[in-house]
Order: structure tokens, then sequence, then C-alpha cells
């Protein structure tokens, strides 16, 4: 079970993350002032973003039932957007590092979450 919660964490932090990265604003502060993204990178970071948002949906169902995993939900989402909102603010390229390092710690803990069961 902590797995999947584990899983969850750090998909909804890599998710809002990829969201961040597809504005403007953040863009520029990773690449550099004055560079925007193209539309093709900025879908991309979109389409990633939902799409590791619902997986750690389902993975918070999955760990604690339709009654208590939307709640779980919730909680990780509020922890992982004040994590990542401070990461932008004073270290944007780390906060990129840091999603990229919980995109790769969620694929394994889920992995290894469907190994155990």
């Amino acid at each position: 079970m902590s797995l999947l919660i584990l899983t969850g964490a750090g998909l909804a932090y890599g998710g809002l993350a990829a969201k961040s990265f597809a504005m403007d604003r953040h863009y520029a502060d990773i690449v550099g002032r004055g560079a925007e993204p193209d539309p093709r990178h900025r879908l991309r970071c979109a389409l990633a973003g939902w799409l590791a948002l619902a997986l750690s949906f389902m993975a918070c169902i999955c760990a604690m039932g339709w009654h208590i995993g939307p709640v779980l939900w919730c909680g990780l989402l509020t922890a992982s957007a004040i994590v990542l909102t401070l990461g932008l603010q004073y270290a944007p390229r780390r906060a990129l590092q840091a999603a990229r390092l919980c995109a790769l710690g969620a694929a394994a803990a889920g992995t290894l979450a469907m190994l155990i069961r």
C-alpha cells in the first residue's frame, strides 16, 4: 500500500511539474529569459502532465479505495504543489531535475508494487 502512495506522490509532482513547464514563465526560468516553448513542446508537456495526474489518481484509488483515495489524492496534490511552487521560485532547474527523479521513482515504485501483489 505504501508503494502505491509513493507512486501517487511522485506522479502528482511530476504531472504538476510537466504542466508548469508548458507555461511561458517557467519555461523561460529554466531555458533562459526571452525563450518560449514551441507549440509541440507545450502540447507534449501538457499531455504528459494530465496523464501523470490521472495515473496518480488511479494509484491513490488502488492504494486506499474509493472512499479515501480521492482525499489522499487531493492531499498529495496539495503537498506536491507547495513543494513545486517553492522549487520553481528558488531553484527552477533543480525543480526540473526533481520532477525527472520523481517520475523515475514513481515508475520504479509502481512496478515494484505490481510485482509484489
